[in-house]
Order: C-alpha cells, then structure tokens, then sequence
C-alpha cells in the first residue's frame, strides 16, 4: 500500500476534496473520461486509459472486466490520496 502512494504522490495535487467511492463508481461504470472530468485532469485521464486499452486488448472478456476494476480502483487511490494530501497541506 505505500507503494502505490508513493506513485499516487507523483501525481499532481488536486484543488479540492473528492469522494472516494463516487471516484470508483465512475472509473468503474463510465472508465477513465469519467474520471478525468471528475478530478480535471488530464493525468488521471491518458494514465488509466492507457492501460485500460492494453488490458482490454487482450483475448476474451478478462482484460476488459480487469481494466473496469482498474479504473476504478484508480479513482478510488486517487481521490482518498488526494485528500490525504490536502488535509496535509491545511495543518
């Protein structure tokens, strides 16, 4: 887990708090254009889009499902990141 910090931590910082889980549930439902609408940025877009396409470019159906739950777990780091890095940032 403090891996993928220490890469969310690469990324830049957002503006203003977002919700977790209403960032999972539109990586997960809508993909990666969702999410960078969401945090506006264009990061957040290219990045898991990226390897949304090379997952569902795969045979079958796995690569696609697996690329849905990347993206959404890719909002859901990212945002509680973000306002870990916020809060951080108030103190």
């Amino acid at each position: 887990m403090e891996q993928i910090a220490q890469i969310m931590n690469l990324l830049p910082p957002l503006r203003a708090r977002k919700s977790p889980w209403l960032a999972f549930a539109l990586g997960f439902l809508f993909s990666e254009i969702a999410l960078g609408i969401y945090f506006r940025s264009w990061v957040d877009l290219i990045v898991p889009t990226v390897l949304w396409l090379a997952l569902a470019a795969t045979r079958g159906d796995a690569g696609f499902w697996a690329g849905t739950v990347i993206g959404g777990l890719w909002g859901l780091l990212r945002a509680i990141n973000a306002n870990e890095r916020l809060s951080a940032g108030m103190t």
